[in-house]
């Protein structure tokens, strides 16, 4: 549990999490996407429950029993320009942001209205175009706001630091959760997973896990809550 300054900072926020794939349809079959469950981004909001003054909930395409969290405001976004709105939607002043979500860099310039018959090509080519940055986008607004304070992921293959301290940067965020993905029990679809939180205000790198996500995603809200005391509101 947090201490009773990270807790009474805690009850004046509102704690949004955004979860899950975002889905890129191609046609009305077919879709771009990535395996994330959305379990992380779900039981961090849940772990927020009864701590924060509201709980924001934004689910993209997730497992089932991550797409819904009673007692929190919910919102569903499939696609990543869907995505993008819901959070510029919600955000405001004393807003703790989590982007735990793993939304679809690209999508098809052009979705067709007819499923693509494979008799009539030997070959498919499809043209993509850059989906939005959504946390760039926060970036651009965070001076509207007042004590908003955003935290990315970063799924990495390789060069797990390098990869999180640039992202930390440009995307002028808090922190970042970086994480390995594809490795034995960690990453995407899994119940357990390790976390390397970094803060954009010191040097420290901090070892979250391995745990089970129910597990990280309290020990993430705690230590990230026990760090922002010692951030103006």
């Amino acid at each position: 549990m947090p201490g009773t300054a990270a807790q009474e900072r805690a009850a004046g926020m509102r704690l949004i999490v955004t979860a899950g794939a975002t889905r890129e349809w191609i046609d009305p079959v077919r879709f771009i996407s990535n395996p994330s469950s959305g379990q992380m981004g779900w039981q961090i909001a849940r772990a927020g429950q009864g701590t924060f003054a509201e709980v924001v909930f934004i689910a993209g395409a997730t497992d089932p029993r991550f797409h819904e969290l009673d007692g929190a405001h919910c919102v569903t976004a499939e696609s990543t320009l869907e995505m993008q709105q819901a959070v510029l939607t919600q955000l405001g002043d004393h807003c703790l942001l989590i982007m735990a979500a793993a939304p679809a860099d690209y999508r098809p310039a052009k979705a067709e209205n007819q499923k693509i018959k494979k008799e009539k090509q030997e070959e498919l080519q499809i043209r993509l175009v850059r989906n939005p940055d959504i946390l760039l986008s926060v970036a651009e607004r965070r001076n509207d706001y007042r004590d908003l304070i955003v935290v990315g992921f970063a799924a990495e293959t390789d060069q797990l630091l390098a990869h999180a301290r640039s992202k930390l940067q440009r995307k002028q965020l808090d922190f970042i959760c970086a994480n390995q993905v594809f490795k034995t029990e960690q990453g995407f679809s899994q119940d357990h997973n390790s976390l390397l939180l970094i803060s954009a205000r010191d040097t420290d790198v901090q070892t979250l896990g391995p745990a089970s996500k129910a597990l990280l995603a309290q020990e993430l809200l705690t230590t990230i809550l026990e760090k922002i005391v010692h951030i103006p509101a």
